[in-house]
């Protein structure tokens, strides 16, 4: 029973671990979807406030 119950797991892992993998290689192979979602460049850095 216990050896049959770790073998499940580990298949059971193994196959979730390829959908996702796969499942994000297709993603990123989308040429015009933007996941990084880039940050301004004024937006870097420290500002100092106004003095108003």
């Amino acid at each position: 029973m216990g050896r049959l119950s770790i073998g499940l797991l580990i298949a059971t892992g193994l196959l979730l671990t390829a959908y996702f993998g796969l499942l994000a290689w297709r993603i990123s192979d989308d040429k015009d979807l933007d996941i990084t979602g880039g940050i301004p460049h004024d937006t870097y850095g420290w500002k100092p406030r106004s003095a108003n």
